[in-house]
């Protein structure tokens, strides 16, 4: 195999102003079949030797109910060297292989929010990474490769366009003396508030359902969130996840969780931190592929309005 064939690269598109990593061995990567068990799941327990050494764990010692390693087989290169270079982790959320994320306690959830936020932390001292992204994917529509239970933490040595047009708008609207996240209490499309975090639709929601999760105050970077505000985050996306899963039952829920932070070079303060759950109840068509037009059978409003009825129901 020709040696460029095997290295990371970053390709660009001058047509479409689209870029694309080029990420070897990712074919390589262990996927889940109807047949695996948790004995052969390397996220599991007493597997640990299967991954890479551990970089994060809670608690400190002991056994462990969230554990951060490097992933075996990355999106980028850890080739400083490299166009692609970057870091990518895995946050394994806890040690139930079949557990359901939006089922665990808000604790449980507050520990996998507390190690995102310590790991963004350390990486922010990085002077090559511009960007730092956690997701997590649920299901087969949603990308996941392992049912166990886990998020990703991806750190870039440049600014994705999706990521920089987000960012170029928030530069945008500070000029114009307003943040898009700094919502006011009664905008219509709040969902629900937690204490320190808001739950609202986006104005134009993607994917049917889709819903945004922020701070209340203003805040650039999801590594500044306090311990407080990291709870009542988890016991809001608890809620939410719940109400998403109701609603699309008998579905299983597929989603895309997807941690926004600031960019690291040159920080402005113009950024809000959010996370965007991207419910995923069908697969990403030619249309969508052809022209990054997203078709939504359920308008915002609708979307607001049933998961409301939904959480107050719960709640009552």
């Amino acid at each position: 195999m020709n040696p460029q064939e095997q290295r990371y690269r970053l390709l660009k598109d001058n047509l479409s102003s689209s870029q694309i990593i080029i990420s070897p061995g990712r074919f390589l990567r262990p996927k889940d079949s109807a047949k695996k068990t948790s004995a052969e799941c390397p996220f599991c327990p007493a597997a640990e030797h299967l991954t890479p050494p551990t970089l994060f764990q809670l608690p400190r010692e002991g056994n462990w109910q969230v554990r951060v390693f490097r992933n075996l087989f990355p999106l980028v290169s850890p080739d400083e060297a490299d166009d692609a270079y970057g870091i990518h982790e895995v946050i394994v959320e806890t040690p139930q292989h079949d557990a359901r994320f939006h089922r665990l306690p808000v604790r449980a959830i507050s520990k996998v929010m507390y190690a995102i936020r310590e790991r963004m932390k350390l990486h922010r001292t990085n002077e090559r990474l511009q960007t730092l992204i956690a997701f997590r994917n649920q299901g087969l529509r949603g990308g996941a490769s392992l049912a166990h239970p886990h998020t990703q933490l991806v750190g870039l040595s440049w600014i994705p366009p999706g990521l920089m047009t987000q960012s170029q708008a928030f530069v945008d609207m500070a000029e114009k003396g307003c943040c898009p996240l700094c919502l006011n209490p009664t905008d219509p499309l709040i969902v629900a508030e937690e204490g320190s975090f808001r739950a609202f639709s986006p104005p134009a929601p993607r994917f049917p359902r889709e819903t945004w999760i922020a701070p209340c105050r203003h805040e650039p970077a999801f590594s500044n969130l306090k311990d407080t505000e990291l709870d009542d985050l988890s016991a809001l996306l608890k809620k939410l996840l719940s109400a998403l899963a109701t609603l699309t039952s008998p579905k299983d829920l597929d989603y895309n969780l997807v941690f926004h932070t600031e960019p690291l070079n040159g920080e402005q303060g113009t950024f809000h931190t959010h996370i965007e759950i991207l419910p995923r109840p069908e697969a990403l068509a030619g249309f969508e592929m052809g022209t990054g037009l997203f078709v939504n059978p359920i308008a915002p409003q609708q979307s607001v309005s049933e998961l409301r009825h939904l959480l107050l129901t719960t709640q009552g």
